[in-house]
C-alpha cells in the first residue's frame, strides 16, 4: 500500500508540476516586486549553443512557479518557526523603556506618542518596530546647502517665478520610541540648513515642522517608504502656509480607504512582523475636476490620457492610487479658473502631495527628475508658469546625482546651471550599509 502511494505521489509530482507550469494563468508583472517577469525565450541554435537559452529558461521557470508568491510569502514564516534568522537581520528582542524622570519630563513637553513597549529588529539598515519598517538615517546639514544652491539658481534664472523648496523629511523623524528621538532633531537639522542656504528671493515651505506638529498621528506607512496621504496633506499645508493660499480642509474633500498595503519595506525586508501589520491608506480626493495626460520621456506633442486618482490601484500598487505611479510628464487641467499655473518637481514622494495642489492652480506640470528628459526651460516660459515647486523626498535633496538631475532639467536652452568644481566635494554617504536612490528609482513603475 505505501509502494503505491509513493508511486502515485511521485507520479503527481512529475506530471503535475510540468502541467501547473502550463496551466496555470501567467502574470506578465509582480505588483509586489515591483517588476515585469521573465518571457518565455526565443530558441536559437546560437542561444542553446552558448547557454543563454537554458539560463533564460530557469529564470521563466523562477518566476513563473505554481503558487511562487505564496512560498515567498511563507518562506520568512518558515524560517521564523524554525529559529532561522534572515541573512541581513538581528534577532528580534523586545525592549522596554528605561522609566528615567528626566526623560518622560522631556517626552511630556513634546508632541510625539512614544511606546511604553514595543518589537525591533534591523534588517540591514533599516528598523523594523511593531511590524513598521523606518530608514536609519536623517540626512546631513552639509548636504543641504547643495540642494539649495541648485534651487537659488532656478530662482536668480527665473526672476519671475516664485520658486519653492518643500523636501519631506524621512520616517526616522517620528519613531515612536524616545531612544531614537535624536533622528528626529538630525532631520529638522538637515531641512533648517536648506533654509539657512536658499538666496534670490527662493522660498522655504517648513514640511518638517507642519509634520512634527501632527507627530500623534501615524504619518508614514509602516511597509512602505512613502508617506501616507495624511503625512503628504500636511507637507502641503507647510507649502499653502509659504505660498500665501489657504489650505483646503479634509472634510471639504472626499475621503476613500483602501486596505492590505504591502509596499515596498515589506518587499525590502521580507520580514514576518510586517507582513502581519499591513497598511490601510485613507486617503482624500478634492472635489475639482480634472484633465491629465501623460507624455513619455521625450516631447509634448503626443501624450496619454490619464487620471489624478487611480481608483483599482491595489496590492503592493496602492501607492499609485497617486499619479498612476512615476510617469516622466504629466500635465493636469483643472477647473479651477484663476489663471495660475505650477510646475512640480518630484520623486514619487511628490505624487501624493501633487493631488492636494489641484485646489489652487489651474494647470500643473508633473515633471519627474528621474525620467522627463524634457527642456523644463520650455515648459516654464511657453505654458507660463508662476510657480515652480521641488516637491521631493529627503533622500533626492542629499545626492549629488539627484542634484545634478534636477540642475539637467534646464539644460537644453542655455539655462543649464553647472556647479562649480568647488561646490560639489564628495562628500560621505549618507548611510554606506543602504542606497536609498535605489530603491526610489525602481518602484512605482506603472
Amino acid at each position: 500500500m505505501d509502494k503505491k502511494i509513493n508511486v502515485v505521489l511521485f507520479f503527481l509530482i512529475v506530471v503535475g508540476f510540468p502541467l501547473a507550469l502550463i496551466l496555470f494563468p501567467k502574470q506578465k508583472r509582480s505588483s509586489e516586486e515591483k517588476r515585469n517577469l521573465a518571457e518565455f525565450p526565443v530558441f536559437t541554435g546560437e542561444n542553446y549553443l552558448n547557454g543563454l537559452w537554458a539560463h533564460q529558461i530557469d529564470k521563466y521557470l523562477d518566476d513563473h512557479f505554481p503558487f511562487r508568491e505564496d512560498f515567498i510569502h511563507a518562506t520568512p514564516l518558515f524560517h521564523q518557526a524554525k529559529g532561522f534568522q534572515l541573512p541581513n537581520s538581528e534577532r528580534v528582542v523586545v525592549v522596554k523603556k528605561k522609566k528615567d524622570p528626566k526623560v518622560k519630563e522631556e517626552i511630556e513637553k513634546d508632541t510625539m506618542a512614544f511606546l511604553d513597549a514595543f518589537e525591533e529588529n534591523f534588517s540591514g539598515s533599516m528598523l523594523i518596530i511593531d511590524g513598521c519598517v523606518y530608514p536609519l538615517g536623517g540626512g546631513s546639514p552639509k548636504m543641504s546647502k547643495y540642494f539649495a544652491k541648485m534651487v537659488s539658481d532656478y530662482a536668480a534664472n527665473f526672476p519671475n517665478i516664485r520658486v519653492f523648496s518643500a523636501v519631506a523629511p524621512l520616517s526616522s523623524a517620528f519613531i515612536p520610541v524616545a531612544k531614537y528621538r535624536h533622528f528626529n532633531g538630525q532631520n529638522k537639522r538637515t531641512l533648517l540648513a536648506i533654509k539657512e542656504n536658499l538666496t534670490n528671493g527662493a522660498i522655504f515651505s517648513d514640511v518638517f515642522e507642519e509634520l512634527n506638529n501632527h507627530s500623534s498621528t501615524k504619518l508614514y506607512f509602516g511597509s512602505d517608504h512613502h508617506w501616507k496621504p495624511l503625512g503628504a496633506y500636511y507637507g502641503y499645508v507647510a507649502f499653502c502656509k509659504s505660498a500665501g493660499f489657504e489650505p483646503v480642509s479634509l472634510d471639504k474633500m472626499t475621503k476613500k480607504v483602501k486596505y492590505n498595503f504591502l509596499g515596498t519595506m515589506y518587499q525590502y525586508t521580507q520580514d514576518p512582523s510586517v507582513l502581519a501589520h499591513p497598511d490601510t491608506m485613507e486617503y482624500w480626493e478634492p472635489m475639482v475636476q480634472t484633465e491629465a495626460v501623460n507624455f513619455g520621456a521625450y516631447g509634448t506633442s503626443k501624450g496619454m490620457k490619464a487620471k489624478v486618482f487611480y481608483a483599482t490601484s491595489s496590492g503592493g500598487n496602492t501607492y499609485s492610487t497617486f499619479l498612476g505611479g512615476d510617469q516622466p510628464l504629466m500635465r493636469i487641467k483643472t477647473s479651477v479658473k484663476n489663471g495660475k499655473k505650477a510646475a512640480v518637481i518630484k520623486n514619487s514622494m511628490g505624487n501624493a502631495f501633487t493631488v492636494y495642489l489641484i485646489s489652487h492652480y489651474e494647470e500643473i506640470w508633473v515633471v519627474d527628475l528621474r525620467y522627463a528628459k524634457q527642456n523644463l526651460t520650455q515648459i516654464l516660459q511657453e505654458n507660463n508658469i508662476n510657480d515652480l515647486i521641488f516637491a521631493v523626498g529627503m533622500y533626492a535633496a542629499m545626492s549629488h546625482g539627484t542634484i545634478g538631475m534636477m540642475r539637467q532639467l534646464a539644460t537644453q536652452s542655455g539655462h543649464y546651471i553647472p556647479p562649480k568644481p568647488s561646490e560639489a566635494p564628495e562628500l560621505p554617504a549618507l548611510n554606506p550599509s543602504v542606497q536609498p536612490n535605489e530603491i526610489n528609482d525602481t518602484i512605482h513603475q506603472p
